[in-house]
């Protein structure tokens, strides 16, 4: 009967404030939403070994060679000789290569043949019961050389809801070196998408490349610990070409650099939760203190402490049980935004399992519910202290805690900001060195063709008639650099000096008319692309060559070549790079991508949706087609991921410190404005009130300002030390902060004092 008459005077009372409330509770769910789904990332991908059975048992055996004192890859050849001299020593030995990419012929039961780009690995048959993969057809593995097992998601891709058992996968583009093309499906491996990043589509015999780089890892036997498994290891050796060989054994769970990283990003994820979890208790202390009145007059009444601690104590699990089930409605928005607007690659995306987000954030509400019961106990103690007498001899002292708190959520938002503000700037700095040539390029009217498939490459003469038929294309032009997600990725050379010394050089290759096509300037003649012994040089290799004293030729990585031409940069290439002395570019007429240019006046998007129709109709659609418009892919894709990251975790947290003041001052406008009445019947001012109230937020942000910035200043520069960038020693960013967190500051607070200005004192003593 009484937890319902306590319940009913806590939403009365959470009713009574009830801006406060839903900015209390919608603060902290959003703490818990980012830290559950920051734990769940990180518990999937930052240490996914420890989520295996018995993972203290599981060890990596690598190769080192005495001469160099280097760790060595094994090859095929290594591996047969580890497991020929370690027999009866190791138990189940693993072997895995990393993913790699192939085109291939699927073969279907009915004898019908599809292409697919395929990702695979090449493995021995201990490989899956050491990672502890389920194989959904029985306990079945390959016993001949020409037999695979292939992943679910692959096989769901060839078998639309069928069993892949007995379908074939042929290898279309090269003979492998055991000289077998097709292989039989003999079962599927249910493979996580998680930090042991052992996904692909098949799973090959180590034969398939016995030259590829192996990882190799084993269980430590039952009943020996690593140190003795290690000493064991250590006292075997071998010969290879002339040096010897020795390995050893380290776990794979619990390494130090994995636990810092996975501790520092739960702290990164915990700062929002602390700063959700603050505004909660600040306005539960708060709160008290405004209510002192009520609980002296319940004291005075015959209340006791049980009753008094009962009613606090439901107030506070109700306001909890609120936020964790605003917590499950934003969960829910959150993969619904997801599933509709994905900003991330699906495949990136293995670990958001919805039912484990709500596992997680039970846990967390809990151990959010004791923690929070137990902080509130300190103020829920002092109301044995409540009585009437001396409620009306005092007002209650001012809440110190309030301010800390503040200061904390301030000093958590400033310094994400901050650092959102540093990269931004260092990315402005990155792109105002990109080179481009005076005559500006329009990139959105450049379409470019990756040539990532077999059947593309041969059907290229095929489709490549086709597109030279359209009259929407004025230029073209190729380039022979391998592709990263539409980037191109860059080789070096090397140049010696006269001095001995070598500076690298960034490479190049591809027609001559990338010169023309970019309207990048050239002095030199133009040659044909199959043209050997030639190369064009960057303005600044040119100037390294005369100082050099070298005329007319040049030799790279010890081969002489003649100077073609010398032109001014390679398009949006960074300049003022002390690590790179230039660039060249070599003629040649292998391409891995093509470039079109759209005619001036005409729809790009219309244009490319052409482009695809003519490839498609020579490539299946089972194969990729990357098509796509040269502008929108970004150089710098990594800085870019971290920038949203940053701008993610700097906006939730600016949100939370904004509501934060913002129900810190509307409180005050509840339960201070007789106060504020009184003094202006005393004479006071607009500019005395103002200052009453906002003191103490201008004192607290100053404070944290002058705190953040020189520690920020420092991790920055410390984080960019050895870069070219010198964003972070400027004045910009802090200025930008200061301007940024101060119209914050003032937006949070300024209107309620507006109106704490502005009220009738007659008004407020009538209704007192």
């Amino acid at each position: 009967m009484m937890i319902r008459h306590y319940l009913k005077i806590a939403v009365r009372n959470l009713w009574k404030y009830k801006v406060q409330s839903m900015i209390s509770a919608l603060c902290l769910a959003v703490g818990i939403v980012v830290f559950s789904l920051a734990y769940l990332f990180v518990d999937r991908m930052a240490d996914a070994y420890s989520r295996l059975p018995e993972h203290e048992r599981y060890v990596r055996i690598m190769a080192f060679t005495k001469e160099t004192g280097g760790d060595m890859p094994f090859a095929l050849a290594d591996v047969d000789e580890l497991l020929f001299r370690t027999e009866g020593i190791l138990d189940s030995v693993s072997v895995h290569s990393a993913t790699m990419r192939t085109d291939a012929d699927v073969i279907g039961k009915d004898g019908s043949s599809l292409p697919y780009i395929v990702r695979y690995k090449v493995t021995n048959s201990s490989f899956f019961r050491y990672f502890n993969l389920p194989l959904l057809y029985g306990n079945f593995l390959p016993k001949s050389a020409d037999e695979i097992v292939v992943s679910s998601e692959f096989a769901e891709r060839i078998a639309r809801g069928g069993s892949p058992i007995g379908m074939v996968v042929r290898l279309a583009p090269f003979m492998p070196e055991n000289g077998i093309r097709d292989y039989r499906i003999v079962n599927v491996a249910d493979v996580p998408k998680d930090g042991l990043n052992l996904d692909a589509d098949c799973y090959f015999p180590l034969e398939l490349q016995p030259y590829a780089w192996l990882q190799v890892h084993a269980f430590i036997p039952e009943g020996q610990m690593l140190s003795g498994l290690d000493e064991t290891l250590k006292r075997l050796a071998w010969d290879k070409e002339g040096k010897t060989v020795t390995v050893d054994a380290s776990p794979v769970s619990g390494q130090t650099n994995t636990v810092i990283a996975k501790i520092l990003a739960l702290l990164l994820a915990s700062l929002i939760l602390v700063s959700g979890l603050i505004t909660f208790l600040k306005f539960t202390f708060q709160m008290f203190y405004a209510r002192q009145h009520e609980l002296a007059l319940r004291k005075s009444m015959g209340s006791d402490m049980k009753g008094v601690f009962c009613l606090l104590f439901v107030e506070v699990f109700c306001m909890l049980s609120f936020a964790f089930l605003l917590s499950q409605v934003l969960l829910e928005g959150l993969q619904l935004l997801v599933s509709r607007f994905p900003f991330l690659p699906e495949e990136n995306m293995g670990w958001f399992v919805l039912e484990d987000c709500y596992l997680v954030q039970g846990g967390l509400y809990l151990a959010v519910l004791f923690i929070c019961l137990f902080i509130v106990a300190c103020p829920v103690w002092r109301v044995r202290r409540v009585n009437l007498v001396n409620r009306i001899r005092t007002n209650g002292r001012r809440h110190g805690f309030r301010c800390v708190m503040i200061c904390i959520q301030l000093f958590v938002s400033m310094g994400f900001l901050g650092t959102v503000i540093i990269v931004r700037l260092s990315y402005d700095e990155l792109g105002s060195r990109l080179y481009y040539p005076s005559e500006k390029v329009e990139e959105n009217r450049i379409i470019a063709i990756d040539m990532t498939t077999a059947v593309i490459r041969n059907n290229w003469d095929a489709i490549h008639a086709e597109i030279n038929r359209m009259p929407e294309i004025e230029g073209q032009t190729s380039l022979n650099e391998d592709s990263d997600d539409g980037m191109l990725s860059y080789r070096f050379i090397t140049f010696m000096k006269q001095d001995s010394t070598e500076v690298r050089l960034k490479v190049m290759t591809g027609n001559p008319n990338y010169f023309s096509f970019f309207h990048i300037p050239l002095q030199g003649k133009a040659l044909e692309t199959e043209t050997e012994g030639f190369v064009y040089v960057s303005r600044s290799v040119a100037e390294l060559m005369r100082h050099e004293h070298v005329k007319g030729m040049i030799r790279l990585d010890g081969k002489a070549y003649q100077i073609a031409g010398v032109y001014e940069e390679l398009y949006k290439n960074v300049t003022g790079n002390s690590r790179i002395a230039g660039s060249v570019f070599f003629p040649a007429q292998d391409f891995k991508t093509w470039l079109l240019k759209v005619a001036s006046g005409q729809d790009a998007d219309k244009v490319m949706g052409k482009v695809k129709a003519v490839c498609r109709k020579h490539v299946p659609y089972t194969l990729p087609l990357d098509v796509y418009k040269f502008g929108s892919r970004s150089v710098y894709s990594m800085m870019d991921t971290l920038e949203a990251v940053m701008w993610i975790l700097a906006a939730v947290s600016l949100m939370l410190v904004i509501l934060s003041m913002y129900s810190s001052i509307s409180m005050d406008a509840v339960t201070r404005r007789k106060e504020v009445a009184i003094r202006k019947i005393n004479g006071a001012s607009y500019r005395d009130i103002a200052m009453l109230f906002a003191k103490s937020y201008i004192t607290m942000f100053l404070l944290m300002y002058l705190l953040v910035y020189p520690l920020l200043k420092l991790a920055m520069a410390n984080l960019l030390e050895g870069s070219s960038l010198k964003s972070v020693y400027g004045w910009e960013w802090g200025v930008i902060l200061f301007a940024v967190m101060a119209l914050l500051t003032a937006m949070a607070i300024g209107w309620q004092i507006i109106k704490l200005m502005r009220i009738n004192p007659a008004d407020t003593i009538k209704k007192e």
